[in-house]
Parts: structure tokens; C-alpha cells; sequence
């Protein structure tokens, strides 16, 4: 009876903890150290020493925890600490977080912060975020050959830099094509364009790249362009000058809870105008309330019920461990771990050395496609592949509505080149 309590107990435990036992007949010393086999490991393959087992990563994060954009840290963090505690418990290596504080991209901050994790963190890989703080670091992280990671603020500026690595589409500048051409499609008469946005990231979007896509796809003009500070909330004076320049389109680069406080404002204010935006969170969505069910956005877009088995695997552990979905943002530093991870397997497969980033960015470039949460089906998982011409990614794109809440894809889209027509960016 005894025996018979203890094997329920185990199973129950073994369960708990998210291990799959494709059977049990007793427990001794063999079954004790048996190779885990979780839902990580059937995507990803057997854990111990090929798989890094044993082996520690310093590695460093770079984001917002204090301040407006402190949303942006927490999911951030939230993700790639359950991809570092999945990775151990499945066999792999030990992915040893320190997380620094740029305060909502304050750009010396971040410097400083930067120089310290490598003096004094010995960090060889790096998650960055936002656009400015992570173009500034670039020398720093080239000149100390930390292999870097952005999955939540890419730009133009960080592109073709050496250790540095986007992980999601160019903020702003790949979707603006087929934003605007899907809404000269769905509203061919519009004609007069309003822009908005922040100075952080998605500048050149908003003062070259959607200007000359709209005026290519409408011979329009653009009638307000308008700029605010990351995590503002009031938008009345904003609502009350778009209203005022009669825009019968609009398209928001703004990001995070931003664009819910402002499809809030602009529908109160009678402003009728299609609004697009560039992402999508629930956060956001919570704030505007039904209002949002009149937004389109554009991007590279997280679902969190594609039921691609690996993301299967990922919502129930972070629902698991944070009581919630994961959302779009968290997913990529999520993903970004594993990127690291296979990494050091690909190192550790030709007798290298998994501490040095040299050797894993050559593992990168060698073969720049990794397994993904985006995309795939319920047999595959998905892939995203890095371009080794500039350092962004090609993750599949789509112009999404919102209906009770949620989003819905609507379109499919690709990104083009500033020369080629907006309208061949639909799919």
C-alpha cells in the first residue's frame, strides 16, 4: 500500500511539472534519471550534454521595467524566463538571465547599463528592446561580440550591424505597403491621409515610407502628421486636430497601450476615419473597449491560437505559470531563447566552444532558419529565417480586424521594396 501511495504521488508530481511518461512500471534509480521527455523535448529533441546540459549562458536583457513602457519589460521578461526554465528541464543548457533597466529607452541609461552586464555580468548574448537604446549599443556589443537579439523595437538603424539580430519585421517600414494598400483597396476614395506616431521608433515609416506609398496608391495628400510621447493616455487635443483635417484615412504607429487610448479618444471625438495601426495587444484592446472592434492593424502578428504544436506547448505553460494568454511581444523574447539554444547545440555538435559568441553567430549565419511559434499548422511547427543580406527576419505577415475583441486575419501581406508598387505587397 505504501509502494502503491509513493507511485501516485510520483505521477502525479511528474505530471504536475509537464513531463509526458510513455510508461511506468516502478520506481528505481534507472527510471529516477531517466532523460526527460516533455512537449520541448518532442519538438526540440533529447536533452544532456549535445543538448548543453551542463553548460551556463550569461546572458543579458535590455528592456523598459520602469516607467511608461513598463508593460514592454514585464511580458518581455515573462517569456524568456519560461523559455530558460522549459530549456533546463527538458535537458538543455542553463540560461542565466540579468535584466537591466533602460527606463523606456532613455538612451544613456541604456549605455551604461549595456557596459556594466558585460564588465561586470560577463554576458555573452544580449535580448534588447526598443529602437533608439539598441541602435546606440550597437558599437558595444560588435566591439565585445555579445550576440544580440531585438524582438521588440526594430529599425532601420540597427540594421547590417555586426552581433546585432532582428527578430521581428522592420517596425512600421515593412507592413506601411500593404496597410495602405489594403485600405485603398477597402476605401478606394480616401484620399486625405493622416499619420501618427512617436519619435522612438517607426520614424522613417511615418515621414517617408507612408507619404510616398499613399500618394503612389491615391495621388492624395497627407493632412496631419502627429507625434506623441510613449505611454501617453490622453489623446483629446490629438483627436480634436485630426478631426480638424477632415482625414478620411488614418494610420498609427504608435505601439503598446497607446493606440487603444487613442481609437478611444478618436471615437468619442465623432471621428470616423478607418484607423490602422502596426500591432495588436490585449492590453490595449482593454482600453479602448468596443471601440477597438473598429481597428485594423498590420504586422508580423502573434496568435495565440495557432495551433502550431510547439506554440500549443508554449500557451500552456505561460498560462500555466502567469495566469494569462502570452501576447505578441513576449513571444518573441520567448522565442529568442531558443534561437540561443540551438545555437549552442549546433556549437557543442562541432566540438566548440558554447561561451563563445563568435562561434555562435557563425553557427547562425551557417544556417540562419529556426524553429518559430509563428506560422506552421497543427502537424509543423513553424519557421522563421534571418537575412543575412541586413540582419532583419522574414516572419509571415497579414492586415488583421478586430471583431468582439479579437483579432481576425484578413489579409495577407509581404513586404516590397520602396521602389515597387504598395498593391503588390497583398497577397
Amino acid at each position: 500500500m505504501k509502494l502503491q501511495n509513493m507511485k501516485r504521488k510520483w505521477i502525479a508530481a511528474t505530471l504536475a511539472s509537464g513531463l509526458l511518461v510513455s510508461a511506468f512500471s516502478g520506481i528505481s534509480a534507472t527510471s529516477a534519471n531517466a532523460a526527460p521527455s516533455t512537449c520541448i523535448n518532442k519538438i526540440f529533441g533529447a536533452g544532456g550534454k549535445a543538448a548543453g546540459q551542463g553548460v551556463t549562458i550569461n546572458a543579458g536583457m535590455l528592456l523598459a521595467m520602469t516607467g511608461a513602457g513598463s508593460f514592454f519589460g514585464d511580458v518581455m521578461s515573462k517569456g524568456a524566463k519560461l523559455a530558460a526554465e522549459q530549456i533546463k528541464a527538458a535537458g538543455g543548457f542553463n540560461y542565466k538571465i540579468q535584466i537591466a533597466d533602460h527606463k523606456n529607452g532613455d538612451v544613456p541609461t541604456a549605455l551604461t547599463e549595456v557596459k556594466r552586464m558585460v564588465s561586470q555580468g560577463k554576458i555573452k548574448v544580449l535580448q534588447t528592446s526598443y529602437g533608439a537604446p539598441s541602435e546606440a549599443i550597437a558599437p558595444i556589443i560588435a566591439a565585445n561580440k555579445v550576440l544580440t537579439l531585438n524582438g521588440g523595437g526594430s529599425s532601420p538603424g540597427q540594421l547590417k550591424k555586426d552581433y546585432l539580430w532582428q527578430n521581428r519585421m522592420l517596425f512600421g517600414e515593412d507592413p506601411t505597403a500593404g496597410a495602405l494598400a489594403w485600405i485603398h483597396k477597402k476605401y478606394p476614395t480616401a484620399k486625405k491621409l493622416a499619420i501618427i506616431g512617436t519619435q522612438e521608433n517607426g520614424v522613417g515609416a511615418q515621414t517617408t515610407t507612408a507619404p510616398n506609398a499613399w500618394k503612389k496608391l491615391t495621388g492624395g495628400t497627407i493632412v496631419a502628421t502627429e507625434t506623441h510621447d510613449v505611454g501617453a493616455t490622453d489623446f483629446t487635443a490629438m483627436a480634436s486636430k485630426i478631426k480638424a483635417s477632415e482625414a478620411d484615412a488614418i494610420i498609427t504607429y504608435s505601439f503598446g497601450n497607446d493606440p487603444g487610448y487613442q481609437v478611444k479618444a478618436f471615437r468619442q471625438a465623432n471621428i470616423t476615419a478607418p484607423i490602422m495601426g502596426i500591432e495588436f495587444t490585449s492590453q490595449a484592446q482593454e482600453v479602448a473597449g468596443a471601440s477597438y472592434d473598429t481597428f485594423t492593424f498590420a504586422t508580423d502578428f502573434y496568435n495565440v491560437a495557432n495551433p502550431n504544436p510547439w506554440n500549443k506547448c508554449y500557451v500552456a505553460a505561460f498560462k500555466a505559470k502567469y495566469g494569462e494568454d502570452p501576447e505578441y511581444y513576449g513571444s518573441n523574447y520567448y522565442e529568442q531563447v531558443f534561437i540561443y539554444w540551438e545555437l549552442v547545440k549546433r556549437v557543442i555538435a562541432k566540438g566548440g566552444n558554447p561561451n563563445d559568441s563568435k562561434q555562435l553567430q557563425a553557427a547562425l549565419k551557417a544556417n540562419p532558419t529556426f524553429n518559430s511559434v509563428y506560422g506552421g499548422d497543427a502537424k509543423k511547427v513553424g519557421q522563421a529565417s534571418f537575412l543575412l543580406s541586413d540582419h532583419s527576419i522574414s516572419k509571415p505577415m497579414g492586415v488583421f480586424t478586430v471583431k468582439n475583441g479579437k483579432p481576425v486575419l484578413t489579409q495577407g501581406i509581404v513586404k516590397v521594396a520602396a521602389s515597387a508598387d504598395p498593391n503588390s505587397a497583398l497577397k
